[in-house]
């Protein structure tokens, strides 16, 4: 009988044990299920590309300009796509997708079973269906707007002895520090020659220029520049001047802008000038006028640039100058380029005995920032 009793109750302990890690089986197998479900229902977030050949890309969409779409692989890192070898798009964040002509909308991207491309704003009505074919850029929305640079420096230098006995440096910077609606802007170049040990060059050139954008295209701007050239005997010319500007174009891509406007320029010499009644100094109103443009040629492989400015005398008409810095810069390693520059300078009215123009051919390496 006790051995009964005993093996009663070791029975129904271990019936009791059993059932109990049943329920936990059962608790763990329900955990694991949901905790897969929830996996299922919130899986990691991917933006999603399809080529028109099939393929299929997960990633990170970054921007889409010249017929370029640049997306980022977690195997493969950026990659570039053909935008006309895309057939879907989908994002999982908004874009700003540019039609050109200002036409400019926002919201995620994705592509529709008849292969338009459609936009889910964050509020508002979403805009019609737009043909791939139709998108000129596509870029993330940019922060709120904080005070940001850009810029390049360029430098070069050349010695050589023996039979020819040269040595040349020149330095060339730009600088613009913006926070839309204010742009300021700074330049300087400066350029030093000796042959034989003789002086043969020495120059320098600077400005400033603040812009006020009022909307995307029309600005205010004002700017001051001073320039010395010690064989032309200008010791010093500075001008100031105000006035309204045109913006054409802005982007990574191209820009182009124009300035004109009224001023007051000042002319010191290195001696007393007979065209300017044997003084060495002159005063006068002026207008200015300035034209800056660059832009990117077959998908970045090189940027031409152009820079003139012409200063005008309101009391004597045929004393002006016209200045120009133009030529092409080629991307190398990094953020590392190469910069071939021609600068041609007119002077109407020069110092007694001077020529009326001047012009250089510079080769420099630069960095741009």
């Amino acid at each position: 009988m006790k051995g009964l009793d005993h093996s009663g109750m070791r029975s129904k302990s271990s019936n009791c044990h059993g059932e109990k890690k049943r329920k936990q089986d059962r608790w763990l197998i329900g955990f694991l299920t949901a905790f897969l479900c929830l996996l299922m229902t919130n899986p990691c977030r991917a933006d999603e590309v399809v080529m028109k050949n099939g393929d299929r890309i997960q990633g990170t969409a970054v921007s889409m300009s010249q017929g370029k779409l640049v997306f980022k692989t977690s195997y493969a890192g950026e990659i570039s796509i053909k935008w006309d070898q895309v057939a879907k798009l989908t994002t999982d964040e908004a874009f700003e997708v540019s039609l050109g002509e200002d036409k400019t909308f926002k919201g995620q991207l994705t592509t529709s079973a008849s292969g338009d491309l459609e936009l889910k704003p964050d509020q508002g009505v979403p805009p019609p269906p737009l043909k791939l074919a139709q998108v000129k850029t596509m870029t993330r929305p940019k922060p709120p707007a904080t005070w940001d640079y850009t810029g390049n420096v360029s430098a070069g230098a050349s010695k050589e002895t023996g039979n020819t006995n040269t040595e040349k440096y020149n330095f060339i910077g730009n600088l613009k520090v913006f926070k839309l609606p204010q742009v300021i802007k700074f330049y300087g170049e400066y350029n030093k020659e000796w042959s034989k040990n003789a002086l043969t060059k020495d120059n320098w050139l600077g400005s400033g220029t603040y812009e006020h954008f009022l909307d995307k295209k029309w600005f205010l701007w004002g700017t001051g520049v001073a320039q010395s050239d010690k064989f032309k005997d200008l010791t010093l010319r500075a001008n100031a001047a105000v006035g309204p500007g045109y913006q054409v174009w802005s982007s990574e891509e191209k820009n182009l802008s124009m300035k004109l406007g009224p001023g007051y320029t000042y002319e010191k010499y290195s001696k007393n000038m007979a065209f300017i009644g044997n003084t060495d100094h002159r005063e006068y109103f002026s207008a200015y006028w300035v034209l800056d443009f660059d832009m990117w040629f077959f998908e970045k492989l090189f940027q031409v640039f152009h820079h003139d400015d012409f200063l005008y005398d309101f009391e004597d008409s045929t004393n002006w100058v016209l200045r120009t810095r133009q030529g092409i810069r080629l991307p190398l390693i990094s953020k590392l380029f190469a910069s071939f520059q021609f600068n041609y300078d007119f002077d109407n009215q020069p110092a007694d005995g001077k020529d009326k123009w001047d012009q250089a051919w510079i080769f420099s390496l630069g960095w741009q920032f």
